[in-house]
């Protein structure tokens, strides 16, 4: 039990710490979080709270940036930059202001203990092991945020999640059902098959002219070309300016000695406990009842200490430490609850102590060992100091240098070169691109918009700094421009014919296919020449890629033999015999734990959908006719 907590405690600190990295004491009404009252600038309203345009476009940044890192090489910005996306987002904002009014009226607010109970818990705020306003502080300003941002996150998640919580702990899936969808999983089926090559049908394709005319004509905007621009920029990078910034040994020392109790390891205890359990909101006689137990649990081992793994196994209600004789393993504070961490971190090793209360019961403790806290050698985080140096200096620097940086774009508006003179910083040319294929940073909605708008392509002036990143400022103007035009037909004739080729020819082949399975249904052979059976699960292999197994799964097994086909990415048209289904008699344990964790989770998204759904009908929404234009 313990452990389960240990475990959670750190799950939850780790998403604070990475979701919104600070947090702070300062004390705010539910004003300065509600963010988003009605004035200027709204493009949609719900209830009393509204979304301005700045607001979309952060949300739709903070968005692209996330699907850009998780996709990688597979992320494609075209996606992001439809209408259907904004919209997307735009409804998510929606949503969201329409759970926190409801959390707002189920008073359901974040108390100021809570917060602070947070704080006090996140390591990087700590020194000496205590909050330290000072570490708080440097933390919030190194990651570009304010205390009342901060905040309010925090309270907004807190409220976010109160109101969620009984969608996303509400979803029981039926044993049953896991069980026969677990089956249906694991299900295999005997298969062979036969190709159809796209030669079967090559005598069969005609292209005309006429036809290449026809398809050009019709799909004009396929053929059209984008307008493109070739642009010269400047690039203010806070992470370049820290790179350049040196930093003297006197200062590394000196910061090595005002914060050695950050390096290093803190203080780890190991112990050991039987827990007698019992719920906090339990009657005064249940409580006692287990303290008693617990008591005379404590006055065997007074007795006899070396019996203390024995009562482990045997009396303890914890299972998970229970099968290990009791351990806990090792841990420093803040991991455990409080009382029972009081009780180890004031404890002498091999002591024996109890009963200690905490909400999930009585605890009798012994402590194992004392892991002393260990501070790391200089020359070990040297490199740690520098870069911490140099990004505190970069503050500074930096802001003095994107004002000036700013200032010389704007007052130079038909060069760069003042700017890059003063800043040091080299002129950079981009190839040609066109507005939904500009690669970094011009793909920043706010950049891409003031290049590729009429007046900065007719003037070829510099934009104003933009910020396209945290702490990343570029500058940048056209120097060459392309008007869209449309590709004549001697350009695209050949890709068109052999288009329409391909497509007639898949078409011809599916009929073959289709007619050759009808005739295999009713007993004739076709003459065709089928591989050797196999035995396949939903897995694709060499020989049938994910379409083919999905067709083969789909396929209807109540009379067998069976038959389904496909189209193969070599252009073949693949018909499959099913020859027998091979039904496993108990599921596999870890693909029905699979199976249930993600049935639960779809229902969880079900279910919040539709609470989200009945939330928001319940606000009054009212959406500007313009709201997602312009705000890529």
């Amino acid at each position: 039990m313990l452990e389960a907590i240990r475990k959670h405690a750190q799950g939850w600190l780790a998403k604070v710490i990475l979701a919104l990295i600070a947090i702070t004491f300062g004390l705010f009404g539910m004003e300065s979080y509600m963010t988003g009252g009605k004035g200027s600038g709204m493009i949609a309203e719900v209830g009393d709270l509204g979304i301005s345009r700045d607001e979309l476009t952060r949300e739709i940044q903070a968005q692209t940036e996330r699907m850009r890192e998780t996709l990688g090489p597979a992320f494609d910005p075209a996606v992001t930059e439809s209408a259907d996306f904004r919209k997307q987002v735009l409804d998510s904002l929606i949503e969201r202001k329409a759970l926190l009014l409801d959390a707002q009226k189920n008073k359901f607010v974040a108390p100021d203990a809570y917060i602070a109970s947070i704080l006090g818990q996140i390591p990087a705020f700590q020194q000496d092991g205590k909050f330290s306003k000072q570490h708080y502080e440097a933390v919030l300003r190194q990651n570009g945020r304010t205390p009342a941002q901060f905040e309010n996150e925090l309270r907004q998640g807190f409220m976010l999640d109160a109101v969620a919580s009984p969608a996303t702990l509400a979803a029981f899936p039926s044993d049953t059902s896991m069980t026969q969808i677990a089956r249906l999983v694991s299900q295999q089926r005997e298969i062979s098959w036969a190709d159809l090559p796209a030669s079967s049908v090559a005598s069969e394709v005609k292209v005309t002219p006429s036809d290449v005319e026809r398809d050009y004509a019709a799909h004009k905007a396929e053929f059209t070309e984008p307008e493109q621009i070739r642009a010269e920029y400047l690039v203010l990078d806070k992470t370049s300016v820290a790179a350049g910034i040196a930093v003297s040994d006197k200062e590394i020392g000196d910061y090595y000695a005002a914060n050695a109790a950050k390096f290093g390891r803190p203080e780890q205890r190991s112990a050991s406990h039987i827990l007698i359990a019992v719920d906090k909101n339990a009657d005064a006689a249940t409580r006692a009842k287990a303290k008693a137990k617990a008591t005379e649990l404590v006055r065997i081992l007074q007795k006899s200490p070396d019996r203390f793994a024995e009562l482990a196994r045997t009396e303890s209600q914890d299972p998970g430490s229970a099968a290990q004789d009791g351990s806990l393993g090792s841990f420093a504070r803040g991991m455990m609850v409080k009382p029972f961490e009081d009780a180890v971190f004031s404890m002498k090793p091999h002591e024996i102590r109890g009963p200690v209360e905490s909400d999930f019961g009585y605890h009798i403790i012994r402590l194992d060992g004392i892991q002393p806290a260990k501070a790391a050698p200089l020359n070990e985080v040297r490199t740690e100091i520098v870069d911490e140096l140099r990004k505190q200096q970069a503050q500074k620097t930096f802001a003095d240098l994107a004002d000036n940086f700013s200032n010389l774009v704007y007052e130079n508006a038909q060069s760069l070169q003042p700017a890059a003179s003063a800043t040091k910083l080299s002129i950079k040319q981009s190839d040609w691109m066109g507005v939904k294929t500009a690669p970094p940073p011009f793909n920043n909605s706010t950049l891409s918009a003031a290049l590729f708008s009429p007046e900065s392509i007719k003037s070829k002036q510099n934009t104003e700094a933009i910020e396209v990143l945290p702490g990343v400022l570029v500058a940048a103007r056209v120097i060459d421009h392309r008007p869209a035009r449309l590709r004549p037909l001697t350009e695209v004739s050949q890709a068109i014919e052999a288009r329409l080729r391909a497509e007639q020819s898949a078409r011809l082949l599916a009929q073959k296919g289709e007619a050759a399975i009808k005739a295999l249904e009713k007993g004739d052979a076709a003459g065709l020449s089928w591989s050797a059976f196999k035995v396949v699960g939903r897995q694709p292999f060499a020989e049938m890629d994910a379409a083919g197994i999905k067709a083969v799964f789909r396929a209807n097994t109540d009379k067998l033999p069976a038959y389904t086909g496909f189209v193969r990415p070599d252009g073949a048209y693949r018909i499959v015999r099913i020859s027998r289904v091979v039904q496993a008699d108990t599921p596999d344990p870890a693909l029905l734990a699979s199976v249930s964790a993600g049935v639960m989770q779809a229902q969880q998204r079900a279910d919040m959908k539709a609470m989200l759904a009945l939330i928001t009908a319940g606000q009054k929404v009212k959406i500007q006719p313009n709201a997602i234009e312009d705000s890529r």
